[in-house]
């Protein structure tokens, strides 16, 4: 699977979850911190989102990570296994980057108040 195909999966779910939820574009992009013109990007598989919006995102959208980028229909019967491996692997990365980013967010905090 390639970046774009990932991409554009991505957004066509974040479009339809954002439907089932009963959100416009707009109220989506306030409720993540981010403009409806990259919604709509998002949605139209033109951009991708960073680790802590896309955090967000899943949250205002009721679902994990991971289900954001699940193929709608590609998925054959016998792959079960494969998808739960992916799952894992998604989750797992997502959380990485989710600690990584908050000891960030930490260590700077830290650095202001040596500062100040």
């Amino acid at each position: 699977m390639t970046e774009q195909m990932l991409t554009e999966i991505f957004g066509k779910n974040v479009k339809n979850l954002r439907e089932n939820n009963k959100l416009s574009q707009e109220k989506l992009a306030e409720k993540i911190e981010i403009s409806k013109n990259t919604i709509s990007d998002i949605e139209n598989g033109k951009k991708f989102i960073h680790a802590k919006t896309l955090v967000k995102l899943s949250k205002a959208l009721n679902v994990e990570v991971y289900e954001l980028f699940k193929p709608e229909g590609t998925i054959p019967d016998n792959s079960e296994g494969i998808i739960y491996k992916y799952k894992e692997d998604i989750k797992e990365s997502m959380e990485k980057i989710t600690d990584k980013y908050v000891r960030k967010i930490k260590q700077s905090k830290k650095i202001k108040r040596n500062l100040s």
